[in-house]
C-alpha cells in the first residue's frame, strides 16, 4: 500500500470518526493586509489587501476541520500589480485548551500581473499553498497572526510570498 492510500485512509478515519456527535457547520469571512516579495517583477516588494470567505465543518474530534476557502488578493505598488483569485481546500485544526487556530489550504484560480516596466497585463492559471495561525480573541473575533501565502503563476517566471495578518469574523 502506498503513501497516499494510508493518507487517505487516514483522513477518511478522521473524517468519520466524529459522526456520532454532529459537527457544526462554520462560515467565516477575513480581511488582512499584505506585504509580499514578489520574484520576475520589477519591484521586490508589493503591499495590498486580502480578502476571503470560507465555509468549513465543525471539529470532529474536536480537532479536525475540513472545509474549503475562496480568497483575493491585490498586491500592488508603483506601476506594477499582481491580484489573485483563488478556491481550495482547507484543513484546520483546533489546539486543546488554547485559542489557536493552525491551518493550511492549496488553492487553484486566476493571477492577473503587470510587471510595471510598461508591459501588458496578463491573466494565468495561479495556484497557491498558503498556512497560518488563528487566534481567538473574542468569541465570534479571531485576529489572523500570520498567513504565508506561496502564489504562483503556470507557465511564468513570476511568483509571490504573502505574508498577511488581519481579523476573522465568524458568522456561525
Amino acid at each position: 500500500m502506498n503513501r497516499l492510500h494510508i493518507l487517505l485512509s487516514f483522513a477518511i478515519v478522521l473524517l468519520f470518526a466524529g459522526a456520532s456527535k454532529p459537527a457544526r457547520a462554520q462560515i467565516a469571512i477575513y480581511a488582512g493586509y499584505s506585504g509580499a516579495n514578489v520574484s520576475g517583477a520589477s519591484s521586490d516588494w508589493a503591499y495590498g489587501p486580502l480578502f476571503g470567505i470560507y465555509k468549513q465543518t465543525g471539529y470532529p474530534l474536536h480537532t479536525v476541520n475540513i472545509g474549503g476557502d475562496l480568497r483575493g488578493s491585490f498586491i500592488t505598488r508603483n506601476d506594477f500589480h499582481y491580484y489573485t483569485g483563488a478556491a481550495g481546500p482547507r484543513l484546520a485544526f483546533k489546539v486543546p485548551v488554547l485559542p489557536l487556530r493552525p491551518y493550511i489550504e492549496g488553492l487553484i484560480g486566476v493571477a492577473s500581473y503587470n510587471s510595471g516596466s510598461g508591459g501588458d497585463t496578463t491573466t494565468h492559471f495561479n495556484y497557491q499553498v498558503a498556512g497560518g495561525l488563528d487566534l481567538t480573541i473574542f468569541p465570534k473575533v479571531d485576529w489572523r497572526i500570520v498567513d504565508f501565502d506561496y502564489s504562483a503563476v503556470s507557465g511564468q517566471n513570476v511568483n509571490a510570498k504573502i505574508l498577511t495578518t488581519g481579523l476573522v469574523l465568524r458568522l456561525w
